[in-house]
């Protein structure tokens, strides 16, 4: 991060606006000069206005060359993102005539390792397809962001990528390797969100979820807060995993959205649930403990209760050797 100096920023702040005083000074003054009886009186005090004229045409100078650097970096801008006038190809990446393109340089250069760093069109960082979308992977995209190992898309309507059907109400995400953002046939799906409705493990979710590639055939799915009933349970699903699009469950982890009674135990809403060797396993919090009917008694504090699905008790266990952190604790 550059170091700022708020003591130098004030200054130079005050001396260009000291500048701009001049700059509407010396305007003044050259609009006086233009009035007959302004010029007479001007004349009459030559040196003394030919020296303020001096002084506010110095003053002045910084306002100038701000105003030119200004105008520069306008140029630059507009000179980086041009709209093509005929179709450009990159590798495998077809720009159709009238795409608006942003680029990251215009001219050769080095990093700080002395490796050429890409130019023109191969720095390409962002293309915007207003009059013809670009179609990847027979999707039609109305943007894409490229990175060195990320590229980000906006689609023209739904479609299937990856074997999912993605929504084109958000962004959709690829991964490929590095230098290779121009090479399609290498692009996979790493993340998009999968539209109200969606049908995964079994579940219709009545919200959008986002998808996200983990691993080799192994994705995650964050879901919302919206209750659903899974697995016989009221539950706010957090993380979902499947093996592939659409695929069988892996796992997964949520918490309960209602009180729940389950064999001898009782849950109150809010307790941690997941699944656990082919069962469930219940993470009550702390300030919430569940309770065992057989006794009356509450659950102690980090123990989290293995059970079936028809509610037989499998045993307990301390929540540090399943893997189940308390992130907020008050400690005295």
């Amino acid at each position: 991060m550059i170091p700022i100096n708020p003591l130098a920023m004030m200054l130079g702040s005050l001396f260009l606006l000291v500048s701009l005083v001049c700059v509407a000074a010396l305007a003044a003054l050259l609009i006086a000069f233009l009035n007959r009886r302004s010029r007479r009186f001007i004349r009459m005090h030559p040196w003394w206005f030919g020296l303020l004229a001096v002084f506010l045409v110095a003053g002045s100078l910084p306002t100038v060359e701000f105003l030119r650097w200004e105008a520069k970096q306008w140029a630059e801008q507009r000179a980086l993102s041009p709209r093509l006038d005929s179709e450009q190809v990159l590798g495998e990446l077809v720009l159709p005539a009238g795409t608006r393109v942003w680029l990251e340089r215009l001219e050769p250069g080095k990093n700080l390792s002395g490796d050429n760093l890409p130019y023109g069109l191969q720095s390409l960082k962002r293309a915007e397809f207003d009059s013809q979308p670009l179609v990847v992977q027979g999707a039609a995209l109305r943007r894409l962001d490229l990175g060195d190992r990320l590229a980000e898309a906006k689609l023209v309507d739904d479609a299937t990528l990856g074997g999912w059907q993605c929504s084109a109400r958000a962004p959709v995400t690829f991964g490929y390797p590095s230098g290779a953002r121009f090479e399609i046939r290498q692009w996979q799906l790493e993340s998009c969100t999968l539209a109200a409705g969606s049908q995964v493990a079994g579940i219709t979710w009545p919200e959008p979820m986002i998808v996200h590639a983990v691993g080799e055939s192994r994705w995650q799915l964050e879901t919302t807060d919206t209750p659903v009933q899974f697995q016989g349970l009221k539950v706010r699903l957090w993380n979902l995993w499947v093996d592939g699009p659409y695929g069988q469950m892996q796992d997964w982890q949520g918490e309960l959205s209602e009180p729940v009674q389950l064999g001898p135990m009782q849950y109150p809403a809010n307790t941690r649930v997941r699944a656990f060797n082919g069962n469930l396993l219940f993470s009550p919090l702390s300030e919430a403990p569940a309770t065992d009917r057989r006794d009356g008694k509450p659950v102690e504090p980090d123990i989290s209760v293995a059970q079936r699905a028809d509610g037989e008790v499998l045993g307990t266990h301390r929540n540090e050797d399943v893997g189940v952190v308390d992130w907020f604790k008050v400690v005295p």
